[in-house]
């Protein structure tokens, strides 16, 4: 939970500093400045999530109901994003009504899941593994379907990636923590290789392989 909650913080702070701060408001903004806002920033969300979590806890919403929860909101925009960041055709507008017409339907069903199974929509109805199940899935694949049917057949895009190096710059123009090696252009296409092939293989193993291999034992037992 310590390091989750670590990792949130940076990334909220990185979002809001790199993305808002200095693209909008001051994009001539030094190291010290950045960082400054960093900083104002982790302490704002720490202590709004802070309160969040508390709220959470006095109306009975368990971790797991939330953790379970946050892929029904957030998972239609999983695939958008991967597209976005991987597929040349990609469109940004397709991107975005994907997110929110996969939050849409994930929602919809999601509560019309809970009514279905339990007659009901209550916390603990909303909260089974089926129910959750169902609006995750529907999150993430509907999202997914959208995005793809729109990029190829309404705006499909021919997107260079080469020209991602033109648009990213150093606040400041300081390499002296970087070798030659690590500025080599050869050596960092060499490296994004080797972190593709192993991702693809983590992901293959810990998604598949590793689900199917648990299957024989059905419920897990201390020998197994």
């Amino acid at each position: 939970i310590v390091s989750t909650g670590s990792a949130e913080s940076i990334a909220v702070s990185s979002l809001v500093a790199y993305d808002i701060y200095r693209q909008y408001i001051n994009p001539e903004a030094t190291g010290d400045q950045i960082l400054f806002v960093s900083r104002v920033v982790i302490v704002v969300f720490g202590l709004f999530m802070g309160c969040f979590a508390i709220l959470l806890f006095e109306i009975g919403l368990s971790l797991g109901w939330v953790y379970l929860f946050m892929g029904v909101v957030i998972g239609s925009a999983v695939v958008p994003l991967w597209n976005m960041m991987t597929w040349k055709k990609a469109s940004g507008t397709g991107a975005v009504i994907a997110a929110w017409t996969g939050l849409v339907l994930a929602v919809t069903g999601w509560l019309v899941a809970a009514k279905v199974q339990s007659d009901t929509i209550s916390v603990d109805a909303l909260g089974t593994n089926e129910v959750m199940l169902s609006g995750n899935l529907i999150a993430i694949l509907s999202s997914g379907a959208i995005h793809y049917v729109y990029s190829m057949f309404i705006d499909p895009q021919d997107y260079d990636f080469s020209e991602l190096d033109k648009h990213i710059t150093l606040v400041e123009q300081d390499t002296r923590g970087l070798t030659d090696e690590e500025k080599d252009p050869v050596a960092l296409r060499r490296a994004e290789r080797w972190i593709t092939r192993r991702g693809y293989a983590l992901t293959l193993v810990l998604i598949f392989i590793w689900p199917i291999l648990s299957v024989p034992a059905g419920v897990f037992t201390k020998s197994y």
